[in-house]
């Protein structure tokens, strides 16, 4: 699996992770995406298309990790 994240401020700038997946869950998935909402967002996350969507973890043990800075 590959997980790539750029900037905001400028796509150019990214980190990527490549590995593979140790782990796949739905087990807390829904208080996860709230806490992570809550910290970059200051708000409850919104669901969009509803409270029932099921939300996975998938869990990646690294094998490299590369980007620009």
């Amino acid at each position: 699996m590959a997980v790539a994240i750029s900037s905001p401020d400028d796509p150019t700038h990214y980190v990527q992770v490549r590995g593979r997946v140790v782990d796949v869950t739905t087990k807390g998935a829904a208080e996860h995406i709230e806490q992570l909402s809550l910290k970059y967002t200051g708000k409850p996350y919104p669901w969009y298309g509803g409270r029932d969507q099921e939300r996975v973890i998938f869990v990646i043990e690294p094998a490299s990790v590369s980007g620009t800075r």
